[in-house]
């Protein structure tokens, strides 16, 4: 494997709204090789406490892209990048990865990630919109649906196609009229137009 580069960065402390925190810090190596580009590898593991009390925890040595949105999104709306909400982009990937949560579940704590982090609100639910609606999703790996027809494979996930004409409305509505999270819900699953590949709701 040949490798260009590799340096550390390192996020420090709690971030905390309300209930919901990170806990300690965000080591990681930023990967630059043939194999993985634009990724990271957690040297440390990273934890989250959502505001329901439950914690998440992203393992170390995990090797993680460097992005949360695909370039639909990240090339046509000026959003924060990715440096801005490492924590969650840690967070998120580290259960996709891992394939042990409910995908709804993991979607449905980024947003308090996001605000957990310090993130502005109108910002958090913008890029919480568009992980909602095209952010990747997973069988987990206990499930009996895995086990049942899927067990011969590591894993099972995939993105949702939704209308990016659509998104890309969505999220100028939200900075506009600044919706609830429910409201937010309600007008991405009307946009998303195929949504895994599944026979069961996905």
């Amino acid at each position: 494997m040949f490798l260009k580069f590799i340096f550390i960065i390192s996020l420090s402390g709690t971030v905390h709204a309300q209930s919901a925190e990170f806990h300690g810090s965000a080591t990681v190596q930023l990967l630059e090789t043939m194999q993985h580009s634009q990724h990271i590898k957690l040297i440390q593991p990273l934890h989250f406490t959502d505001s329901g009390g439950d914690t998440w925890t992203t393992e170390a040595n995990q090797v993680i892209p460097l992005n949360l949105l695909t370039d639909e999104i990240r090339l046509t709306r000026p959003l924060p990048s990715p440096f801005e909400y490492l924590k969650t982009m840690i967070l998120f990937h580290g259960q996709v990865e891992g394939g042990r949560s409910d995908w709804r579940r993991t979607q449905a704590i980024i947003y308090e990630a996001l605000i957990a982090e310090g993130m502005q609100e109108h910002w958090a639910k913008m890029i919480y919109a568009a992980v909602r609606a095209e952010g990747w999703r997973w069988e987990p790996l206990e499930s009996s649906c895995f086990a049942m027809c899927h067990a011969s494979s590591p894993s099972l996930r995939w993105r949702p196609l939704p209308d990016y004409e659509q998104l890309r409305h969505t999220l100028d509505w939200i900075l506009i009229e600044f919706p609830s999270l429910p409201e937010i819900d309600e007008r991405v699953e009307a946009l998303i137009t195929h949504t895994g590949p599944h026979i069961f709701g996905q």
